[in-house]
């Protein structure tokens, strides 16, 4: 199936080279493919010219067809074989002052985006020289070069001469009306003003950019400009025009085939998605922000071996005619370089396996951290519904709390406010003990014998009667909506005690809780050393009443003996 597709690849490059046997229409259809960032036409076409090397094409041409080969290669970011390519050319020495200038501000770019600025600086200063003796150089490549030089300052910072010269740019595109050329400069403007914090000012030259971009069908531009007026309004705080210009960007390249374009584009998207949590809608195009990203870098390294074969290719001619102009080569020599070759490309096969097996490997964790996610995103759904039923239930306790309260008017509204106040705060004690956990519902128990401690505490930090407590009980814990009923049913019983209970001359109140699991139930045990109940206590009151309710609500039942209550409560493993 590759060499099918080979095959087609090759068919449509010759068709392409017999429609533009000429020279100058054939220049002139790569350096369009250059300018819309079509790197594998433009190579492959340039690579079949310089393998068949097509008679009515001369040495030089074929030389400056090799610096438009340079140009897209950094454009395609393989500096390095730009850079080799570059020197190789230089060391034949073929080209006119023409070319020589386009070769070495490609050679600046170069140096300038390897952080080598003297070494740009003097490629820049070369280019200076054929710019200056010629005028048809200097209205063809002097707005480049000042760009060029603007960036080279921008690159360092030094922003008030990338000013000067980008501003020297732009007035000399517009003087030649080279719009290309002049929107490339108006971006280096709205660079300098976006620093300045002049936002408005950088906002208008990037949309002019836009236009320009639009006109000249420039997707990839556009798309970059549209993600600069995004961050431009991030800086703004306006969340919304921010949003609005990465849609645009995305809108405009989704349906392209610029992959490491659409790759930035769908990740601006993800990172929208995630900061509104659509989490879902985050994932979708952070995975295909992912793939694209995949894509493009197979793409590099495909045209990266490429090179590698075409070199080979062009190496094999070498040694073929110097093999047919030294007939004194042996067979052994024959055979060692066929054995190095062979070598070359069984490391390049381990290396092309060791590749594909990191990238599996980065799928597979890719995958894992998708399901990862969608676990995340369930247990936080459930997590939900359980904080919302356990609210829902209090608010409906504290609710009868108060329509109870109510219902007592033999009582100060002071002191109904502080019994209510007593009674709620017994249920904020039983929330303090346990929390809401995804990872495991083990901590929505409640501790019987930490609560009971903690409801005694608080009784005694508030009453001003003394009174000790003693709490006998096995490791017991509740679920939530069993233990608040139960923490209210104990504060009830203390403040029952603390209210009515008479103990001997001289002693302290002495109230007693003890606890234990009997077959399928609870038998709770609460009395006091008070030495006087009375018997004809109204079944009626407040506290009982909410004894029986709370005793109702979790299937409980009570009785009592003077001052000491026996309560049983329903209890299994998983209440």
């Amino acid at each position: 199936m590759k060499v099918f597709f080979l095959i087609l690849s090759l068919l449509n490059v010759i068709c392409s080279f017999t429609q533009s046997h000429n020279y100058d229409t054939f220049y002139n259809r790569i350096e369009d493919l250059i300018f819309y960032h079509e790197h594998t036409k433009v190579l492959d076409e340039i690579n079949f010219v310089l393998v068949n090397k097509p008679k009515n094409f001369t040495a030089e041409q074929i030389d400056n067809l090799k610096v438009l080969k340079v140009e897209v290669l950094v454009d395609a970011n393989l500096l390095d074989e730009g850079l080799a390519l570059s020197n190789e050319i230089l060391s034949k020495n073929h080209l006119t002052g023409y070319h020589l200038t386009n070769l070495y501000i490609e050679r600046a770019l170069i140096f300038e985006i390897m952080e080598d600025f003297p070494s740009s600086y003097n490629n820049l200063t070369l280019a200076k020289k054929y710019i200056d003796k010629s005028e048809r150089i200097k209205n063809k490549y002097y707005a480049t070069w000042l760009i060029r030089v603007s960036s080279w300052y921008r690159i360092q910072k030094k922003r008030n001469k990338s000013f000067q010269f980008a501003l020297k740019a732009k007035q000399f595109a517009e003087e030649h009306n080279d719009t290309s050329k002049s929107s490339e400069a108006g971006i280096l403007l709205a660079f300098y003003y976006f620093n300045k914090k002049n936002y408005n000012k950088s906002i208008q030259l990037n949309k002019k950019a836009i236009a320009v971009g639009k006109k000249l069908n420039n997707k990839i531009s556009v798309t970059y400009l549209y993600l600069n007026l995004s961050e431009i309004y991030e800086k703004l705080d306006n969340e919304a025009l921010a949003y609005k210009y990465i849609d645009s960007a995305f809108n405009h390249i989704k349906n392209t085939n610029y992959l490491e374009t659409k790759a930035e584009s769908y990740l601006k998207k993800s990172n929208v998605f995630e900061a509104q949590k659509k989490l879902d809608s985050a994932l979708y195009y952070y995975k295909n922000a992912v793939a694209f990203e995949k894509a493009h870098n197979f793409n590099l390294k495909t045209i990266k071996m490429n090179e590698q074969t075409l070199d080979f290719e062009l190496e094999k001619e070498k040694i073929q005619k110097e093999k047919i102009v030294t007939e004194n080569k042996t067979l052994q020599k024959n055979i060692l370089l066929i054995l190095i070759v062979a070598i070359v490309l069984l490391a390049f096969l381990i290396q092309e396996n060791r590749r594909k097996k990191q990238i599996d490997k980065q799928k597979l964790i890719i995958e894992k951290d998708a399901l990862k996610l969608e676990k995340t995103v369930k247990d936080k759904t459930f997590l939900i519904h359980e904080i919302n039923h356990r609210i829902k239930n209090n608010l409906a306790v504290i609710l009868s709390l108060i329509e109870i309260q109510g219902q007592e008017n033999n009582k100060s509204s002071e002191e109904l406010i502080k019994q209510l106040h007593d009674r709620v705060n017994t249920i904020a004690i039983g929330h303090q003990l346990f929390s809401y956990d995804m990872e495991t519902t083990k901590t929505s128990f409640v501790n019987v014998a930490e609560y009971a401690k903690n409801i005694f505490e608080t009784k005694q930090s508030i009453t001003t009667k003394k009174f000790n407590y003693k709490i006998e009980t096995t490791n017991i814990e509740l679920k939530v909506d069993i233990a608040l009923p139960f923490g209210l049913v104990l504060n009830e019983l203390i403040t029952n005690s603390i209210k009515h209970a008479k103990p001997p001359k001289n002693k302290d109140l002495e109230l007693q809780l003890h606890l234990v699991i009997k077959d399928n139930s609870i038998e709770v045990i609460y009395k006091d050393n008070g030495n006087y109940f009375p018997d004809n206590a109204n079944p009626e009151a407040m506290g009982i009443y909410i004894i029986k309710g709370m005793l109702n609500q979790i299937s409980g039942t009570y009785n009592r003996k003077q001052s000491t209550f026996f309560i049983t409560i329903p209890y299994a493993k998983t209440s």
